[in-house]
């Protein structure tokens, strides 16, 4: 009778206890691990992404002056800067959409900020949040056969920088790494929406 109020003391009950703790600590571990190097990657893309986005735009700039100034003054121009720029349009818009996505600064429909309650906020945030990624993943997916059906018929942007063509897939693989990026921004927004909170009391 001794052992088994010994067994069953609460001393022995808080050791157990502290053994299933651990042992489930232990088992979630590699799982956080990953997520902890997912999110750090996140970040990391971001940052790259952030930076591709300033080049090019910087590029844009410089180019597209350029290009006014020689025609202003010397009615001459860059015989491959429009065909460039028109691209480079394409890449800031897909680039700058990435980075929207990862700071949550997309557009948002504003009827939803006029709920009261913060629980529906964040109901309808959520499901915001889970149609876009589905649209992006879709629109990824759709983007890759659009890319593969312009490999096939061998289309080429000619005269693409100083007189060199290249084909319009390389450009255009742009599409689907980026919806894809835009994609997961979105699904990890669903997963942690505490982070989409504090992006929104930044901004505010």
């Amino acid at each position: 009778m001794k052992n088994f109020q010994v067994i069953f003391s609460r001393q022995n009950y808080w050791r157990i206890f502290k053994i299933y703790s651990f042992a489930i600590a232990a088992s979630l571990t590699p799982a956080r691990q990953i997520l902890d190097y997912t999110l750090i990657m996140l970040s990391i893309i971001r940052k790259i992404v952030g930076y591709l986005a300033s080049a090019v735009l910087s590029w844009m700039i410089i180019l597209a002056a350029t290009q006014l100034l020689l025609r202003w003054f010397f009615s001459t121009g860059i015989s491959w800067a429009d065909i460039q720029l028109r691209q480079m349009v394409l890449l800031t818009g897909l680039l700058g959409g990435v980075l929207a996505a990862s700071e949550n600064r997309h557009i948002r429909i504003d009827l939803l900020d006029h709920f009261g309650n913060p629980r529906i906020k964040k109901i309808l945030h959520l499901v915001m949040s889970i149609l876009a990624t589905g649209c992006t993943f879709f629109l990824g997916y759709i983007s890759i056969s659009f890319i593969i059906s312009e490999r096939e018929s061998g289309t080429l942007l000619r005269n693409f920088f100083f007189g060199v063509g290249i084909p319009q897939w390389y450009i255009e693989l742009a599409m689907p790494i980026c919806f894809f990026l835009m994609g997961i921004f979105f699904l990890t927004s669903v997963i942690f929406p505490e982070k989409e909170d504090n992006s929104e009391e930044k901004l505010t």
